[in-house]
């Protein structure tokens, strides 16, 4: 473990011990189950070892191993159709934690609405209203503009973003730095790019690193946190945000080089990032053995999803020696990393908003498999009712219970405010939305966009009948269609949508440079 990551787990191991033996071990409080949420980064639905949907061959990767993953889908649900809120982190990331469609908060029309969040439901705060007695806390990569402690969260790492995964040694790496340097590697080597890969602003960074993206530092202070609050008699939230799998694609050198020697596949074929995923589902693993260890496996749940979809392409890699030094570069052949799903993170197609997603715990049962939609929208209200309370979810909350489907084979549904799931970016971002309810989504482009032909325009697909959205049925489907247009336009309206592009950077920048000020 880094120096950095060490002196952080230390700092806050030795607080929470303080803390502990300051309280009375015999207050204990009603029982209430402990909640533990795992969120990936950039995990892509099929980048597990086990089917994402048992009756596709495809949905499991034919290279990466998540042994650890697995195991947690087969005790308990997993969800086939489960969906991150957006397919970008930032704007995903807020709206799990306020249980908020981003039409509502990033992507709205008051770019000041992140200073006007002191009333506003977050998981944590709903929490605490169902029950007083829950300690929480946050581990890991943030990017919500708010801070953490202002959210409700007893215990957390501050306001971290991306970077706090780019460690290196005792301190950041800035990859972009090796932009050159791998160019000149290639073309000096005559490396060849077969694929016709694009090249990225900057390559894709593999360094070795014993606590890589501080998967270790983060699954260490979650344990010192649920060990303590054990031991208080106090039940707990406490969520693991991972920055792995993003980029860089940092790991253990021992599981580097086990994939190095493994035989690649043929959708998936990169050791770098198989690397990196396998270290994050050792760290899934860490946790439920802990959880198994300490007896508490009747008293708790655990939900694992990914923050959006998987990246499309890796574009070129450049790897990294312990002296800094580049010692290697190469372009990526692998390009279409989500088959069958089409596209990746930052689309909205299913390969930017299809996501792993399972849940464990008492009252659910092992091997279940379920084809309803959820969202990471609803883990708000569902956190809440696990909490024991009858906490309000006012209109402007678009996520539903789950607890109903999760305990209750027979629910074929969430109740949430409205039938459709929405999706929506604008602003700093190229305006995009997408509506989808049963078996029809329907995607509208606002402006010309250079990836896509023939925008601005609409489309409608029956992922039911075509999951990879291959077929634009809309002239099959014209009333469809027209409904769910004027639902999406009706909702984006209601809720003060952005629809255009403006010069502004997104609302976790401004707010840091505020608090900076």
């Amino acid at each position: 473990m880094n120096k950095i990551h060490l002196i952080k787990t230390v700092i806050f191991s030795t607080t929470i011990l303080f803390t502990a033996s300051c309280m009375a071990l015999n207050n204990r409080a009603a029982k209430k189950p402990n909640i533990i949420f795992i969120l990936t980064d950039d995990q892509g639905w099929t980048h597990t070892s086990h089917r994402a949907d048992p009756n596709i061959p495809e949905s499991k990767s034919d290279y990466f191993e998540t042994p650890n993953m697995d195991k947690l889908a087969k005790s308990g649900v997993l969800f086939t159709s489960g969906y991150a809120p957006n397919p970008i982190c930032s704007p995903s990331r807020n709206s799990l934690m306020f249980g908020q469609n981003a039409a509502r908060h990033i992507y709205n029309k008051d770019s000041d609405w992140h200073k006007k969040t002191a009333d506003w439901l977050t998981i944590p705060r709903a929490i605490k209203k169902a029950d007083s007695n829950y300690k929480t806390a946050h581990f890991g990569k943030w990017h919500i503009a708010m801070h953490p402690k202002d959210a409700g969260f007893d215990y957390d790492d501050g306001m971290t973003a991306n970077s706090g995964g780019e460690i290196f040694g005792d301190g950041f790496l800035n990859v972009r730095e090796y932009t050159k340097a791998a160019d000149e590697y290639m073309k000096e080597n005559h490396i060849g790019n077969p694929s016709k890969s694009k090249r990225g602003s900057k390559p894709s960074g593999h360094w070795d690193d014993k606590n890589a993206k501080d998967i270790f530092g983060i699954t260490s202070r979650a344990k010192y946190f649920m060990k303590e609050s054990i031991a208080e008699g106090k039940p707990f939230y406490v969520q693991l945000s991972h920055y792995a799998a993003h980029l860089s694609l940092v790991s253990r050198k021992e599981t580097y080089e086990y994939f190095k020697n493994k035989k690649q596949g043929e959708r998936h074929t990169n050791p770098e990032f198989a690397a990196m995923l396998k270290d994050l589902d050792t760290g899934v693993g860490m946790i439920m053995d802990f959880v198994k260890d300490q007896g508490i496996e009747n008293d708790t749940y655990i939900f694992l999803m990914g923050d959006n979809g998987g990246r499309l392409s890796l574009n070129q890699i450049a790897v990294i020696d312990e002296n800094k030094k580049l010692v290697e570069a190469y372009y990526s052949t692998q390009h279409n990393r989500n088959i069958p799903l089409r596209d990746g993170k930052h689309s909205f197609y299913e390969g930017g908003l299809r996501v792993p997603f399972m849940a464990a715990g008492p009252g659910i049962k092992e091997n279940r498999v379920s084809r309803i939609p959820v969202s990471g929208l609803d883990l708000l209200p569902t956190f809440t009712e696990l909490a024991g309370g009858k906490v309000e979810m006012t209109e402007v909350i678009d996520g539903g219970s789950m607890v109903p489907l999760l305990l209750d084979e027979s629910i074929e549904k969430v109740e949430r405010n409205s039938e459709y799931f929405i999706y929506h970016q604008s602003s700093h971002r190229l305006p995009r939305s997408a509506i989808r309810k049963g078996d029809f989504k329907l995607i509208k482009y606002w402006s010309k966009e250079t990836k896509y032909k023939n925008t601005p325009k609409v489309e409608l697909f029956n992922i039911a009948d075509d999951l990879g959205e291959t077929t634009d049925v809309i002239k099959d489907n014209p009333e469809i269609a027209k409904e769910l247009e004027t639902e999406l336009d009706n909702f984006l309206k209601d809720v003060n949508a952005e629809t255009g592009i403006r010069n502004i950077e997104g609302p976790f920048i401004r707010l840091v440079d505020d608090l900076a000020k």
